[in-house]
């Protein structure tokens, strides 16, 4: 084990942390702010094990949730935003192409981008489930074991998340 290994592990746990608890915030704003601060972790995790797809797509995230925090304002607020991160998105993928399983984190981002530009948090969790699925995809392709169980125990988080917030 080198540094660098040591260093994505302790990325990706930390990112772990703030992923099962993310989806349990009551408003949009929140959800945000979390999603960012996990962005930038899972994004060093992805950048040191070499999974460039995924690095790409948490910074491209890390812009996107900036973006939707500030919606209220008119400017921010457009819907060519929900549009021009889709297409970012689509663009990260043929920039990092290593294989067809690089399309995996364009489409968790673009689906993700949807879900917040939306600002329904259950359609969110609903939306997040999905994305689950992808990522833990990715993760066996690019050998990340902290997103395999990120990916399980956000998994586990979102359907208790749905299932304690049922009637809102």
């Amino acid at each position: 084990m080198d540094i660098i290994w040591i260093l994505a592990q302790i990325f990706g746990i930390c990112g772990i942390v703030i992923f099962v608890l993310m989806y349990h915030f009551k408003t949009m704003k929140n959800v945000l702010i979390m999603k960012m601060v996990m962005d930038i972790l899972w994004a060093l995790h992805y950048l040191l094990i070499g999974a460039t797809s995924a690095f790409a797509m948490n910074m491209i995230c890390f812009v996107r949730e900036n973006i939707f925090l500030r919606n209220n304002r008119k400017f921010f607020g457009a819907k060519v935003w929900l549009w021009v991160f889709i297409a970012f998105n689509l663009a990260s993928a043929v920039v990092t192409w290593k294989g067809y399983y690089s399309l995996l984190p364009a489409v968790v981002s673009s689906l993700a981008t949807y879900s917040f530009w939306q600002k329904n948090v259950k359609v969110a969790r609903i939306i997040g489930l999905s994305n689950n699925v992808m990522m833990f995809t990715y993760d066996i392709f690019v050998h990340s074991f902290m997103g395999l169980i990120g990916e399980t125990f956000a998994f586990i988080s979102v359907i208790i998340a749905l299932y304690r917030n049922r009637k809102s």
